[in-house]
């Protein structure tokens, strides 16, 4: 390991990707740390001696693809056909959040994962397991690892690309609801080729996990929030769980099996007519090993539902005042709903509360500008019984 002095912890805190900014750095670390040449290089940060962070130095993506790791230390890099030997200038792609990704000769992306943690990435496997299964997932094209912990992926580029924020925000101004429909299809269609990594029925321990954990991250957004959001929620506080209780009963049982972890309209490029399925790390604040484990698929499709607010929000915000964004939603909500198929609704409203929670942990610990939106949803949900 080559000895290099750490980030500043205000250094680090600035860091649009880093996720504790809900507290106080103490000390970073550096663990490990990879020489890629050129004056690129990866750190692997040990911060306050419990998270790990991936920090890097100049053009780092491009020397990832074209580099390699020394024999005998904790780097391992595998790489498919489609990276080798490609050369080329990197760019970097989308916004900087939990991760950062660049694309490479065109041709392929790098996505580094900021926070690593230790276990089989849930993106990695899902990825390179969805390759030649689905179009809507870009190919698997390679994977670096740390001491058991995934750094980067590599993954095919589809050229001519806009991000879901932008395609579907330009949707919501003109009330245009098709490709919301066709997304409902490729959900469903998603979720069944995942189903074939197996899939067994929930048991009373699941549901009863389910309603408990969703209490917990309740009580936890309480914690956490702005005092004036706090109080807010606390008004709806009874109503909100008793929505959250339907978790433990719903009308079916439901079937578990791997899903997508974070379905979001953001996670959606379009091309041409084309729809494509990115990011399958799962929620960013929640450990691998949870990420990993086989859920209901409505979890995802209550976070899709949740997100066509979240982004008519923004773009009343950011966009246009005056949009319609009322009745977008709710033909969004039904057009996708439509393509999906037939779901438990009571299931489905449950996991919609608990998601809109959800989105108050993730503004309070990567954007905290961002609450404005899960408050509004949350408005939504309490004023619409289903």
């Amino acid at each position: 390991m080559t000895a290099a002095p750490a980030p500043s912890p205000g250094e680090l805190a600035a860091a649009r990707w880093f996720g504790g900014k809900a507290a106080a750095i103490s000390a970073v670390e550096v663990e490990d740390r990879l020489e890629l040449g050129g004056g690129a290089a990866i750190s692997i940060l040990l911060v306050d001696g419990a998270e790990r962070y991936v920090w890097t130095e100049g053009a780092v993506a491009a020397a990832i693809v074209a580099g390699t790791v020394p024999e005998g230390s904790a780097w391992h890099f595998r790489r498919e056909a489609m990276a080798a030997g490609l050369g080329g200038a990197e760019r970097p792609i989308g916004i900087d959040q939990s991760n950062t990704s660049y694309v490479v000769g065109e041709r392929v992306v790098v996505k580094l994962f900021r926070r690593v943690w230790p276990g089989i990435h849930p993106e990695v496997e899902l990825v390179e397991y969805l390759t030649g299964r689905v179009d809507s997932v870009p190919a698997f094209a390679g994977v670096l690892e740390w001491d058991g912990h995934a750094v980067a992926l590599l993954q095919e580029f589809v050229p001519g690309g806009r991000d879901g924020w932008s395609w579907c925000g330009d949707a919501v101004l003109a009330g245009d609801v098709s490709a919301v429909g066709r997304l409902g299809t490729l959900a469903a269609e998603l979720h069944s080729a995942l189903a074939g990594m197996g899939a067994v029925p929930a048991g009373p321990a699941d549901l009863r996990g389910w309603r408990e954990a969703a209490d917990a991250q309740l009580d936890r957004v309480l914690g956490i929030v702005p005092d004036d959001v706090a109080a807010e929620l606390r008004a709806g506080e009874g109503r909100i769980r008793a929505e959250l209780a339907a978790l433990a009963a719903p009308a079916a049982t439901p079937t578990l099996q791997r899903v997508h972890g974070d379905f979001h309209i953001g996670q959606i490029l379009r091309a041409g007519e084309r729809l494509v399925v990115l990011d399958f790390e799962g929620e960013p604040t929640r450990p691998v090993s949870q990420r990993a484990a086989p859920g209901t698929a409505l979890r995802d499709v209550a976070a899709m539902l949740r997100s066509f607010d979240h982004l008519s929000r923004y773009v009343a915000r950011e966009r246009d005042p005056h949009a319609d964004v009322e009745g977008w939603i709710a033909a969004a909500r039904a057009a996708f709903l439509d393509g999906y198929g037939a779901v438990d609704e009571t299931l489905l409203r449950a996991l919609e509360f608990e998601k809109a929670c959800y989105e108050f942990v993730y503004a309070a610990e990567f954007e905290p500008g961002w609450v404005y939106a899960p408050r509004a949803g949350m408005r939504w949900l309490l004023e619409h019984d289903g």
